[in-house]
């Protein structure tokens, strides 16, 4: 008898120990990714570093996590020109079935073209403008489901062009709203790649499962917080509490997740609590190009982030313009973490805009 329970316990905890995240996009999801680092047009288009590259670990993910190779279509650098691009995707989406899901990916440069509409930058080619996408999908993907991620600059135009299908389940989540430049950071990418992955600092409420809810208020806080940007995401009411990752851990700290500063030799660096260990010190990642770092540290060493300005709303401010390198009288909006939604005094409300902390006064 007390071997048979022996033996009972020793499965248990061998279940509990090896018990591993469960993704929602299994055998019947469809992924088409582009990621673009380089540019025949290199005037117009600076290239981005390629080493520990984010779409490759995001590809990854999905080769490793039950999606059949038939169904993922990975395009990359030279090999995303737009007519190779175009050539690939409708025939693509064609192949799916009913009930099948699609998560499409670009990571780039974006811009606005002549006519003012949001494009993705391909290796080379005509502009691929991300109504197409949106269109291409709706007009060739059998299922009802879509994701759209982004991260490059105007990206936001995606959410813009999902929310127009209203009888389609379509999820739009951009590094950036539609009118603004992005970071060269990997910072969006690895906060959607954490989510995929099931870790447990995206799961703010601890519950066990990732929701759309809890990734868009992730990445939002993420833009703000380190990048100085607005994020931009379309969630159908129906969708928010779709669970993007479930059997996840619980966080054996309060402090898991928290945003931090750390010092080093007076200098302090932002990361974010990733472990916990009970002689009181805390596992950190530090936010980099692709937050590789990491450093286990004292708790004495750490101290919580906190904004460096906040003004009120309807508070009269100055705001930094990059291009003319000049400041101009403004007033709050609204707030969002870190940002400051402003309108320019005498200017019309389409120059309304997002500004960091670091512009303000």
């Amino acid at each position: 008898m007390k071997r048979n329970i022996l033996i009972s316990l020793l499965f248990l905890s061998s279940f509990i120990t090896y018990a591993q995240p469960k993704s929602s996009f299994d055998k019947k999801t469809w992924v088409f990714m582009v990621g673009v680092l380089e540019w025949a047009d290199s005037n117009n288009f600076a290239s981005f570093e390629k080493k520990d590259r984010l779409d490759n670990k995001i590809m990854s993910f999905f080769q490793n996590n039950g999606v059949p190779s038939n169904q993922i279509m990975y395009l990359k650098d030279k090999q995303a020109t737009t007519k190779a691009v175009r050539e690939a995707f409708a025939p693509f989406l064609k192949k799916a079935q009913k009930d099948d899901v699609l998560f499409f990916y670009y990571c780039g440069h974006g811009y606005k073209n002549d006519a003012n509409k949001v494009c993705f930058a391909n290796y080379q080619g005509a502009d691929w403008t991300v109504e197409e996408i949106v269109r291409t999908v709706n007009e060739n993907f059998a299922g009802n489901t879509a994701f759209f991620t982004a991260d490059c600059c105007n990206s936001g135009g995606l959410a813009l062009e999902a929310q127009k299908y209203k009888t389609k389940n379509y999820t739009a989540l951009n590094s950036v709203v539609p009118t603004n430049v992005s970071t060269g950071n990997w910072t969006f990418s690895n906060a959607l790649l954490y989510a995929l992955q099931g870790q447990n600092f995206v799961d703010t409420n601890n519950n066990g499962q990732i929701t759309l809810n809890e990734l868009t208020t992730y990445i939002d806080q993420e833009m703000a917080v380190v990048e100085g940007q607005k994020a931009s995401y379309f969630v159908p009411a129906k969708m928010s509490n779709w669970a993007i990752t479930s059997n996840i851990s619980k966080k054996s700290d309060t402090r898991i997740g928290e945003r931090v500063f750390v010092n080093y030799d007076g200098e302090d660096w932002l990361g974010f609590i990733v472990e916990a260990k009970k002689a009181g010190k805390y596992k950190v990642r530090f936010y980099s190009y692709t937050n590789n770092e990491t450093d286990w540290v004292e708790e004495s060493r750490i101290k919580s982030f906190t904004c460096k300005k906040e003004f009120p709303i309807g508070a009269s401010v100055k705001v930094f313009s990059v291009s003319d390198k000049k400041w101009y009288p403004a007033k709050v909006l609204k707030k969002f973490s870190c940002l400051h939604y402003i309108h320019y005094k005498d200017y019309d409300s389409e120059w309304d805009e997002w500004v960091s902390q670091e512009n303000i006064k």
